[in-house]
């Protein structure tokens, strides 16, 4: 029997229609085939919304989630926390912080085993006359300093971009990943969610567990 996955997202989650990328190339789509390969037994479903946030997803949080039964959701959000669309007032570090928490102990209550997940940057928006991928910067301290608290598996996706000297490229509109970019992504879940299904670790890259997140692999 497999483990139900949920990807809760933004509309790099629902990948399809930004910056080139098509249903066959998100990385919603390359994790299932990383994770088949890999002999790890998950059934993913993605809850994504272009323009969602953390205040959407806790708002939401029954349709998005609890209605779908899932046993374990990776929380991805974070790009219109920091900027939203529209005339939204955008959720400041602490507040996103805050809503991550909700998110956490919101999953932990009926029994789904969150992740979180660092937000990539985007490069739109500039603030204070410091580069425009620095934006991303304290809303990625709050997931770590989050999964920290709660001893939560953390898949790393804002420091993995910005290391890359092709980081414009991968970001072909300033704000989504391009098909490259999904690659990215796809293999930094894959990294973490490999060793909890099979007990292997994914190219000897280091995972982080915790005593909230324990697979029972399928035979």
């Amino acid at each position: 029997m497999s483990d139900e996955l949920l990807l809760l997202g933004d509309s790099v989650t629902v990948g399809a229609g930004f910056s080139g990328v098509d249903d066959d190339s998100c990385y919603v789509s390359l994790l299932r085939s990383q994770l088949k390969d890999a002999g790890a037994h998950l059934n993913i479903r993605a809850s994504a919304l272009d323009g969602a946030d953390t205040g959407y997803a806790l708002r939401r949080f029954d349709r998005m989630v609890a209605r779908l039964s899932p046993d374990v959701i990776v929380i991805s959000l974070g790009l219109n926390d920091a900027r939203p669309p529209g005339s939204r007032l955008r959720n400041s570090p602490d507040r996103y912080a805050e809503n991550l928490q909700q998110l956490t102990e919101k999953a932990l209550a009926i029994d789904v085993r969150p992740i979180l997940c660092t937000p990539p940057p985007r490069l739109d928006v500039c603030e204070n006359g410091q580069p425009a991928w620095k934006t991303m910067h304290p809303y990625a301290e709050a997931a770590r300093g989050v999964a920290e608290k709660y001893n939560l598996p953390l898949i790393e996706l804002y420091d993995e971009f910005v290391s890359r000297e092709d980081l414009e490229s991968l970001l072909p509109d300033r704000l989504h990943p391009g098909r490259a970019g999904h690659q990215i992504i796809a293999r930094q879940f894959a990294r973490t969610l490999v060793p909890f299904c099979t007990g292997r670790e994914l190219e000897s890259q280091p995972t982080r567990r915790g005593p909230n997140f324990e697979f029972v692999t399928a035979d």
